[in-house]
């Protein structure tokens, strides 16, 4: 079972995928953090690279929607948190490797945007602008997950942020800031 923190920290991120914030989290949610980015970015929504940001949006749906399974179409947030109940926070170590690492290396993928294999501050910055956090947290949410402050976020640097943020019931594991402030998080 889920603690109550788990469920602060998965409901906020709920919260960000469900990107028209109609209480249900679906495929154009995820077209339209892709979209966003797309404006970020100045792509022209008739470009291979547009193109490309979206189907990379669509994959990020259509591994929930694998894992899933009854909420093929839609989740609501009941649902949302018993998927990640199951699937993810105490779920198998294979379900959540699979998951995770797949989510990572998806993610890495997106914003990524010189592909060197890291995020940069300023690639990060975009993953919250994409998703519509608010980016005043952004460096310190930056220099929370930078474990050898390196001033770039590594793949394994990601991996272990995720695993905070999903199975971690310690309020101040830096993993918690992946997706910025939260009721919470210490803002400082």
């Amino acid at each position: 079972m889920i603690t109550d923190l788990q469920r602060n920290k998965l409901s906020h991120y709920y919260k960000l995928l469900d990107f028209n914030g109609d209480g249900v989290l679906e495929r154009k949610d995820f077209i339209s953090i892709g979209e966003n980015l797309a404006t970020l970015w100045a792509l022209s929504e008739d470009s291979d690279e547009y193109d490309q940001l979206i189907a990379k949006c669509s994959k990020l749906w259509s591994g929930f929607k694998s894992f899933a399974g009854e909420y093929s179409d839609h989740a609501s947030l009941d649902e949302w948190l018993i998927f990640c109940d199951n699937n993810i926070v105490n779920g198998s170590d294979e379900l959540y490797d699979l998951h995770v690492e797949s989510f990572v290396t998806d993610i890495l993928e997106i914003f990524d945007e010189n592909e060197d294999g890291f995020l940069s501050v300023d690639e990060f910055t975009d993953l919250f602008m994409a998703y519509r956090i608010d980016i005043k947290y952004s460096a310190k949410a930056f220099t929370k997950l930078d474990l050898n402050n390196d001033e770039q976020l590594s793949h394994d640097e990601l991996r272990k942020a995720f695993k905070q943020f999903f199975k971690s019931s310690d309020p101040n594991a830096p993993g918690n800031w992946i997706f910025g402030f939260w009721e919470g998080t210490e803002r400082w």
